[in-house]
């Protein structure tokens, strides 16, 4: 089996990819538990505990949940009325029906993972011959004989390197994109009945 496969089997996938897919989960949760504690802390009025405001709590799923009475807003206002007089007018608004609802949603995760294995092997060999000779002779008299010495040295050396060269790129990019969602249909419902709780009346003189 190739090196570099070896290599891809180590790295550890499961986590990579999960990791970001859960994280994106719980995100999504939150975003949800967000919207929920904006409806609730905006939209209702709170009851007040010990001079601060209580948080709506979800811990017990076997009771429903009481968000309390809806929280408005009311101004006052000049315009013409009957026989056109100018008369003055209040009108009562609910939070909710003039306040964007938060809602976000995560659309697409993409994960691109890039790993580059680079292995590379060098040889290095050189060789070395090496040939020494010498020759030698001498003379002395016609009746000595001639003496010649001859010499031959050889010599061969051969050498050689191995080198090994590894290289590990990793890279890893997250995208993530979220959107504003869809309003639910039991919620735009209760903005529709919201709507029609807008009050215009006449401003009782003091």
């Amino acid at each position: 089996m190739p090196r570099a496969v070896e290599e891809l089997q180590q790295i550890p996938f499961s986590q990579l990819i999960g990791a970001p897919l859960k994280a994106a989960v719980e995100a999504q949760a939150l975003a949800a538990q967000s919207t929920i504690e904006f409806i609730h802390k905006v939209g209702f009025k709170q009851a007040s505990v010990g001079g601060e405001d209580s948080d709506l709590v979800f811990s017990d799923v076997s009771e429903d949940a009481n968000a309390g009475e809806l929280r408005s807003v009311t101004f006052s206002y000049t315009k013409k009325g009957q026989n056109d007089v100018p008369a003055e007018f209040s009108l009562t608004v609910p939070f909710l029906a003039i306040t964007p609802i938060p809602y976000i949603r995560i659309d697409e995760i993409t994960i691109d993972f890039n790993a580059k294995l680079t292995d590379s092997v060098q040889r290095n060999t050189s060789s070395e011959f090496k040939l020494d000779s010498s020759v030698k002779g001498s003379y002395s008299a016609f009746w000595s004989p001639i003496k010649i010495e001859a010499r031959v040295s050889a010599t061969y050396n051969q050498k050689s390197s191995t080198s090994e060269n590894q290289q590990r790129e990793y890279t890893m990019q997250i995208h993530v994109r979220a959107g504003a969602d869809e309003m639910p249909a039991g919620l735009s419902r209760m903005l529709d009945i919201l709507e029609q709780a807008i009050q215009e009346q006449p401003k009782t003189p003091a």
